[in-house]
């Protein structure tokens, strides 16, 4: 393993956004208004996600954190600007804390209608915002010798 560099790892980032009712705070429909603008500013770096109340953006393939770091910073004034002009507020948090899931409307999208087909209230129920690092290597050898050391802290952890 001496002989593998870890100069040479890239960074990808996603994020999924609430977008949330400033009266109520309670989660709310966009209906794609978000992502239709921010494809014009900042193209296919956002998108929409099952549910209405979410939006999902995604950096370029960074070549290090302070790349990264940039990128996901004008992702967030990007999509914060947009909402804010739609009267609607964007918030990062693992799930909502008092919006129902039964309440939430899903995105028309055959990908999403099969899902939910197929899952039914699994599907329905999974509303949560996730923060998303991908880490990108020059190797086979490099990505499994990572894996390999990972799989120590994860038996640490597990019986």
């Amino acid at each position: 393993m001496a002989n593998l560099s870890y100069k040479h790892f890239t960074l990808g980032i996603e994020e999924e956004y609430m977008v949330i009712d400033p009266e109520t705070r309670e989660l709310k429909s966009h209906e794609q208004k978000i992502v239709h603008e921010g494809q014009k500013v900042i193209k296919d770096k956002v998108k929409a996600e099952m549910h209405q109340a979410v939006v999902e953006v995604g950096t370029d393939i960074c070549q290090d954190i302070d790349e990264a770091f940039v990128d996901v910073g004008t992702l967030r004034k990007t999509i914060s600007g947009i909402a804010d002009e739609l009267g609607l507020w964007v918030g990062a948090s693992g799930t909502h804390p008092f919006s129902h899931w039964e309440k939430q409307l899903i995105t028309d999208h055959a990908r999403y209608s099969e899902i939910v087909n197929e899952l039914q209230e699994a599907a329905r129920s999974n509303l949560i915002f996730g923060l998303h690092v991908h880490v990108g290597m020059d190797n086979r050898e490099m990505a499994i010798h990572i894996a390999n050391s990972a799989r120590y802290f994860c038996r640490i952890f597990m019986p």
